[in-house]
């Protein structure tokens, strides 16, 4: 049978993509298999066609691929919090390698990739610290797949005792209205490589708080030392108060006004409360730092970080990216005066499809 929505085909599932699903092929046309793993074949509803790819849903595993498991979780088939809870630890893993090599390779156009290092969790489950709940209609916990439908959800197999602990609480209050809201399980301060960092209310922190310590010795050990260092995107601090150690200066730069005093408080380096591309064209080049450390979101740098990246003379750029594609486009406008020299895959979100990247460039 042909390619068409509400089609039943059966497919062979090849890998995992970059969004979580399986891949699949089929009359010449890439099909994305949603709670696929490697090596199963299928009966997949098409719910989708598109000129060069399609997306479709398991009907029927006809028969499961060697990396299928169980998954430790009776909300999974309808949570959307998780993408890969029915796949083997060690094959996401791969899996991730995979996704940010190609990245680099196809969108980056790079063909100097060190060995890809990785450093994994300590924990599998029971990892987060930090996480969105929905509310609503009675309802306490986190979305449907694809859906804005919210999952009741009693216990979450990736929140860490304190995080579940701080679910329970919410869910036994049953907020009013519809929503969403923050729990985390942390205060406002957190001790982390020897320093006690503010954190505010709503402020970004990284979840996995069993990799904190391994994350910050990673990107340090990157950054080296020196006499200037700048720091991009430097949110409340979680390298800034130990980078200040390395070097004798450091500048630090984050648009949020309440994160930057956050980070102003939790180190001695110069934070100013600007957004980087508005900043990183004059500062940038009038400052000459040895060392730019950057940890932009998703989106990745605005060109006119990365023309300032490219022309102020740094010796070195640590880049520690959340999103492989744009991590691989910024690289690419940096130009090929920077020498990939370390790449490091931190396994930062055990049983989603999540790649989290530190990347050490050195100018030739």
């Amino acid at each position: 049978m042909s390619l068409a929505p509400g089609a039943e085909v059966e497919l062979a599932i090849e890998a995992l993509a970059a969004g979580g699903d399986g891949v699949a092929r089929r009359e010449g046309v890439t099909v994305f298999v949603a709670r696929a793993a490697p090596g199963d074949r299928v009966r997949a509803r098409v719910r989708e066609v598109r000129r060069r790819f399609a997306r479709a849903e398991i009907a029927e595993i006809l028969s499961p691929g060697p990396m299928r498991r169980e998954a430790p979780c009776p909300y999974y088939s309808r949570c959307g919090g998780c993408s890969w809870l029915h796949v083997d630890e060690a094959e996401q893993t791969r899996a991730r390698i995979a996704i940010a090599r190609a990245a680099l390779e196809r969108i980056g156009g790079r063909s100097d990739l060190p060995e890809i290092e990785v450093v994994r969790s300590p924990r599998a489950l029971g990892y987060r610290a930090r996480a969105r709940v929905a509310h609503g209609g009675g309802r306490v916990g986190f979305r449907a797949r694809a859906s804005h439908e919210i999952v009741d959800v009693e216990r979450c197999a990736v929140l860490d005792a304190e995080t579940q602990a701080a679910l329970t609480r919410l869910r036994e209050s049953r907020p009013a209205g519809v929503g969403e809201v923050e729990i985390r399980g942390f205060g406002t301060r957190v001790e982390v490589g020897g320093k006690s960092l503010e954190i505010g209310a709503g402020a970004f922190f990284q979840a996995n708080r069993a990799l904190w310590e391994r994350w910050l010795e990673v990107v340090l050990d990157a950054c080296g030392r020196g006499a200037l260092a700048v720091e991009l995107y430097c949110g409340v601090g979680f390298y800034t108060a130990r980078l200040i150690e390395r070097f004798a200066r450091v500048v630090a730069l984050e648009r949020s006004p309440a994160a930057a005093a956050s980070a102003a408080r939790n180190s001695t380096a110069e934070v100013i409360a600007e957004a980087a591309e508005l900043w990183a064209p004059r500062g940038l080049v009038r400052l000459r730092p040895e060392l730019v450390l950057l940890n932009p979101p998703r989106v990745g740098c605005h060109q006119n970080v990365s023309d300032a990246l490219r022309d102020c003379g740094a010796e070195r750029i640590v880049y520690v990216s959340c999103e492989p594609a744009t991590l691989a486009r910024d690289l690419a406008r940096f130009g090929p005066q920077f020498r990939l020299r370390r790449l490091v895959l931190l396994d930062a979100l055990p049983q989603t499809h999540h790649v989290e990247l530190v990347v050490l460039l050195e100018r030739d």
